[in-house]
């Protein structure tokens, strides 16, 4: 293996196998991170606006 192979690896499997075992934020904790961020949706870590109003009123 050359010096220039190891940028020619597919790290692609790496990847998906990394984001496997990723374990999802708690809709609680996202409602809380969602709300100090100004309700802004690039926060909402995949759950909808409606599930993370629910949370923060539970």
């Amino acid at each position: 293996m050359g010096l220039f192979d190891i940028f020619k690896r597919n790290n692609s499997e790496e990847f998906e196998d990394y984001h496997e075992d990723d374990e999802r934020l708690n809709v609680y904790d996202a409602a809380d991170i969602w709300v100090s961020n100004g309700k802004d949706e690039d926060y909402t870590f995949g759950y909808t606006e409606s599930e993370l109003e629910d949370a923060l009123n539970e």
